[in-house]
């Protein structure tokens, strides 16, 4: 590795678990260091900030609320009614997480099962035509929602010269996601869906492989 290259403080801490929690659920990940980068992308607002791979790292806003390494969210509607609580989701699908209670939401161990759980059943449920295209796609799904990822295959299916099987440069391109900038993330849901993928694979993940390949 690049002896210029400063990995996050807490990453040194905790890289030793992600390896060890990603061989035992998904050994056969493809480029299992963007799993370190996604880490990254989710927990980390700059690289000397406090919450960088800090698994108590928390982001509320007015419409969500979500915490750790992979940011599992809630969202409440304007009445306070739960509109998606992706932490009950996981705990429901995966047997892995089912014995996790909210109370445990900070256990390290717990969110790096929940993100490559999550990964891993995206992963499979899509097919691409290249391995880091599918990647992409997982990433853009686990970002934006699998149906939101269906609707952009889909509108690219209908647009002249656009490849449905090919994340970059197809449905990359092809979204009907709001361009609106977000209150409290300065972006907008089109914007951080379509870095979200190219953040991790193509700006964070490299000084991640001594470490996870």
């Amino acid at each position: 590795m690049d002896a210029t290259v400063v990995l996050p403080k807490l990453a040194l801490v905790y890289l030793p678990l992600l390896l060890t929690t990603q061989q035992q659920i998904w050994p056969n990940a493809p480029m299992p260091s963007f799993l370190a980068a996604q880490i990254e992308q989710e927990s980390c607002i700059s690289l000397t900030h406090s919450k960088c791979w800090n698994p108590r790292a928390e982001l509320t806003t007015a419409r969500e609320y979500g915490f750790g390494f992979g940011q599992i969210t809630r969202a409440t509607r304007a009445d306070g009614s739960i509109r998606f609580d992706k932490f009950s989701e996981l705990k429901a699908s995966y047997a892995s997480l089912a014995g996790w209670a909210w109370a445990d939401r900070f256990n390290p161990r717990m969110q790096m099962t929940a993100l490559i759980e999550m990964d891993r059943g995206i992963f499979q449920r899509l097919d691409a035509a290249t391995e880091r295209d599918r990647l992409a796609m997982t990433l853009s799904a686990y970002n934006g929602g699998e149906g939101g990822l269906a609707q952009d295959r889909w509108q690219c299916r209908l647009k002249p010269g656009c490849d449905p099987s090919r994340w970059f440069g197809h449905v990359e391109l092809t979204s009907n996601k709001s361009r609106v900038k977000w209150q409290g993330y300065g972006k907008s849901a089109y914007e951080i869906n379509r870095e979200y993928p190219r953040n991790i694979l193509d700006v964070r993940r490299a000084k991640y492989v001594p470490f996870m390949e």
